[in-house]
C-alpha cells in the first residue's frame, strides 16, 4: 500500500488527510472514510489505517480526511456541527473523484459513529451514485442526546456557564447544540437508493435501536450486523477483525468491476 498526502479546501478552509493506494497504475475503486466526533483521520487505534490496508490488497483504493476543526484541519473544534461537515464533505468529495487515481465511478462510503451519520446524509444529498454505504456504530442518537442536554452521558451546563463544553480537553462550543437541535438524523439520510450494512455491537453505548432504525429507512436496500461483545471503537483483535472483514467484503461486492451494474 503507498500513502500520499490529501488536502483540499472546502467552506474556505484547508482539509487534510491521506489516500492510500493500491499497487499499480489505477484508477481505483476508493472507498472515502469519515471519522467520529473528536477523532481524526486515522481514526481510534488507527482503525481506518487497518481497513485501508485490507482495501489496498483487495485492490480498493481509499480517502480519510480530518473534518474541520479535527486533527491537522484548519477549522476550530468550537465552531464544529454535523450540517457543516456535511456542506464541507460534498466539496471533498467532488475533489475526490477528480483524482486520476480515483474511478469516480466506483465511490463508497463508510464512516464511523458520527462520521456515518455525515456519510449517510451525504449519500442521500449528493448527485453522484455512490456504489456502498457503510456504517459502523453509528451515532444516530446524537441528537436526540443533546436536545435532552447532554452528550455521551454527560451534561452540557457548561455551555451556559462556561460558554463552552469540554469534549476530550477540545472546547466545544454551542453551534453544535444548535445545529443537532433540528437535525433530522433519519429523514436526511432517506434518499440514498443504493447498498447499506450497519455493524453494531452488543457493547456500544449507543443503544442498538438506533442502528435498526435505519433498516426502516432503508427497507430491503440494508442490512444490519450485529457482532457480539464489540464496543464502540472496535477495541478488541476478534470483533475488529469481523468488522475489517465485512466491510472489505461488502465494498467488494458492491464494486461494478465485479459484475454489478
Amino acid at each position: 500500500m503507498t500513502v500520499v498526502p490529501f488536502q483540499t479546501r472546502a467552506g474556505g478552509i484547508l482539509l487534510r488527510g491521506a489516500q492510500y493506494l493500491p499497487p499499480g497504475p489505477g484508477p481505483f475503486p476508493t472507498a472515502v472514510l469519515f471519522h467520529g466526533f473528536g477523532a481524526s483521520h486515522v481514526e481510534f487505534s488507527s482503525l481506518f489505517v487497518a481497513l485501508a490496508r485490507r482495501l489496498a490488497a483487495a485492490g480498493v483504493g481509499s480517502v480519510a480526511y480530518d473534518r474541520a476543526g479535527h486533527g491537522e484541519s484548519d477549522g476550530e473544534f468550537f465552531d464544529t456541527t454535523v450540517s457543516g461537515d456535511i456542506r464541507h464533505a460534498h466539496e471533498a468529495l467532488e475533489a475526490i473523484a477528480g483524482l486520476e487515481t480515483v474511478d469516480a465511478d466506483d465511490l463508497h462510503l463508510v464512516g464511523q459513529s458520527l462520521g456515518s451519520v455525515v456519510a449517510s446524509v451525504v449519500a442521500a444529498g449528493s448527485a453522484r451514485p455512490f456504489r456502498s454505504l457503510t456504517m459502523w456504530s453509528t451515532a444516530a442518537l446524537f441528537s436526540d442526546e443533546i436536545r435532552g442536554g447532554m452528550l455521551q452521558g454527560r451534561p452540557l451546563d457548561t455551555l451556559y456557564t462556561d460558554g463552552y463544553f469540554d469534549f476530550l480537553g477540545m472546547r466545544l462550543g454551542p453551534a453544535m447544540r444548535e445545529d443537532a437541535e433540528t437535525f433530522d438524523v433519519y429523514g436526511r439520510a432517506s434518499g440514498f437508493a443504493g447498498p447499506v450494512r450497519l455493524l453494531h455491537g452488543t457493547a456500544d453505548f449507543v443503544p442498538l435501536a438506533y442502528a435498526e432504525r435505519y433498516l426502516e429507512v432503508y427497507g430491503d436496500r440494508a442490512e444490519l450486523l450485529v457482532v457480539d461483545g464489540a464496543d464502540h471503537g472496535w477495541a478488541q483483535v476478534p470483533q475488529r477483525d469481523v468488522l475489517l472483514s465485512r466491510t472489505v467484503e461488502f465494498i467488494e461486492a458492491a464494486s461494478p468491476r465485479n459484475g454489478n451494474p
